[in-house]
């Protein structure tokens, strides 16, 4: 991938996803959550290195508009997160795993099922 192009791309990333805010908790002290409006997009394991990237937003909106494939993508996101985050050495990977997470630290359901969506009541 050209340099032009992932100039482009990180342009389009930091436009609908340069704004997350970064969350950590007491119940879940080796992970840091990348949120906008109660909804998780991102992970990162600090033990481990990976950062699980939703698949339904940012990594389909990769494959969607730029026709990238997973390494691609991958390449990507380690060069966004670096710049916008200050992340680095991370290995990001597609999961709804943080979802899961999320919502057995917040509201310490353990079991369910949630939504795209983490709502309060």
């Amino acid at each position: 991938m050209n340099n032009k192009l992932e100039n482009i791309i990180i342009k389009y990333l930091n436009k609908l996803y340069g704004d997350l805010k970064v969350y950590r908790t007491d119940e879940s002290p080796d992970s840091i959550y990348f949120v906008k409006n109660k909804k998780v997009f991102m992970e990162q394991e600090l033990e481990n290195g990976r950062l699980y990237v939703d698949y339904d937003t940012i990594w389909s909106d990769l494959v969607d508009t730029f026709s990238l494939e997973y390494d691609e993508i991958q390449s990507i996101i380690i060069k966004w997160v670096e710049v916008t985050y200050n992340l680095r050495g991370v290995t990001p990977c597609t999961t709804k795993r943080c979802y899961y997470k999320w919502v057995e630290v917040t509201y310490n359901l353990r079991g369910v099922t949630p939504g795209y969506e983490i709502r309060t009541t």
